[in-house]
């Protein structure tokens, strides 16, 4: 199967808890899917056109709720959502946004659901460049 951009930093194939039971990762369910036929580079694609499109569509009623809370917030640096897409795989192997969870959970009740969270805050916190040194700039800067 193709490598995916989605697995862990750490080179980890994938362990049996991540290929069995109710939560699976996304490494073992595109395998699963490639075992079957599926070509999961193409579902990715798929499910990325998905998760694009929706955000496009969701931005302006987000911002203007965030306006509405913070409307003297002008470089738009005071808030971040992380959002949940449930996204269904048909039998024929073509992706389905079920919903979109504006408030996801982050409570673990397994190991693989703890790394899989936490991976997400951490590229969340990537994303949004937080540092120390950029915090001691921010404080710096609104000093002056």
């Amino acid at each position: 199967m193709p490598a995916s951009e989605e697995e862990s930093e750490e080179g980890d194939e994938g362990s049996e808890e991540e290929e069995s039971g109710h939560k699976r990762s996304l490494s073992a369910i595109l395998k699963l899917l490639y075992e079957q036929g599926a070509d999961p580079d193409r579902i990715m694609d798929e499910i990325k056109d998905i998760v694009v499109k929706t955000l496009i569509v969701g931005q302006p009623y987000m911002s203007h709720i965030y306006r509405s809370c913070q409307p003297e917030d002008y470089d738009n640096s005071m808030c971040f959502q992380i959002l949940g897409f449930d996204i269904m795989i048909d039998k024929y192997f073509k992706p389905w946004l079920i919903e979109v969870n504006q408030s996801p959970s982050f409570a673990t009740d397994s190991p693989l659901d703890y790394e899989v969270k936490k991976a997400v805050l951490r590229d969340a916190f990537r994303l949004l460049n937080v540092s120390q040194e950029r915090r001691e700039k921010f404080i710096l800067m609104k000093q002056k």
